[in-house]
């Protein structure tokens, strides 16, 4: 039977990222990632979500969109829903979470995680990720950026070029575009859409405001 186990809540009274992302910024990065990525719309239905999304759901996108992405994942979705309601009406930030019974593949155990964005059209982006070892798991906590690497990676989050960057961060178009393929090196990310796809996934942009920030416990010293 298909269930849901949570892995690591975050939770917070009334959050409200208080900016709006830039419209196109989000639905880019969804579609051209390679990891799958969804985006639920207001009721926690499906609104998008790119090719590995559906390839690994198993469905055509015309059969699933608009559906509700709960009742794509378990039999029991009642307590997926209230966790995933409560991200999109911000009393929790993120929500994390292992669950059975989504794709053509239902018995894997898949993690998924949620985070509230507020976007035009999108509550919710969803990432979901085949459940990760011991050694996989730690690995990815101990995921970081320096100082300039943190900002950079934001800057391309909020939809910055390197132009603009570099007149924000006082360096030449040359550094930015320096540092952003030390990071996509890093991250063993294709293009600048997969780069900030992986750095939501492993926790290293906090998805509940908008610009996506680096927790400073992500920073390295």
């Amino acid at each position: 039977m298909a269930g849901i186990r949570t892995i690591s809540p975050i939770g917070k009274w009334a959050f409200d990222a208080g900016r709006t992302a830039r419209p196109g910024i989000i639905s880019e990065f969804v579609e051209v990632a390679d990891m799958p990525l969804a985006a639920l719309s207001a009721g926690l239905r499906l609104g998008g979500g790119n090719a590995a999304f559906f390839r690994l759901l198993g469905r055509r996108p015309a059969d699933v969109l608009g559906e509700s992405f709960p009742e794509l994942v378990t039999t029991g979705p009642d307590h997926l829903r209230d966790r995933l309601n409560r991200v999109a009406e911000g009393w929790e930030q993120r929500f994390r979470g292992s669950v059975t019974g989504l794709g053509s593949g239902g018995a894997e155990r898949l993690t998924i995680v949620a985070g509230r964005m507020r976007a035009p059209g999108t509550a919710i982006l969803l990432t979901v990720l085949p459940e990760a070892g011991p050694a996989a798991a730690r690995a990815e906590q101990l995921s970081s950026v320096n100082d300039i690497e943190a900002k950079i990676l934001q800057g391309i989050a909020s939809g910055l070029s390197s132009l603009e960057m570099a007149d924000k961060y006082y360096l030449s178009r040359q550094g930015i575009d320096y540092h952003v393929a030390r990071l996509q090196r890093k991250f063993k990310a294709r293009n600048r859409v997969e780069l900030v796809s992986r750095a939501f996934a492993t926790g290293l942009l906090d998805s509940t405001a908008w610009p996506p920030r680096v927790p400073e416990s992500r920073r390295a010293s």
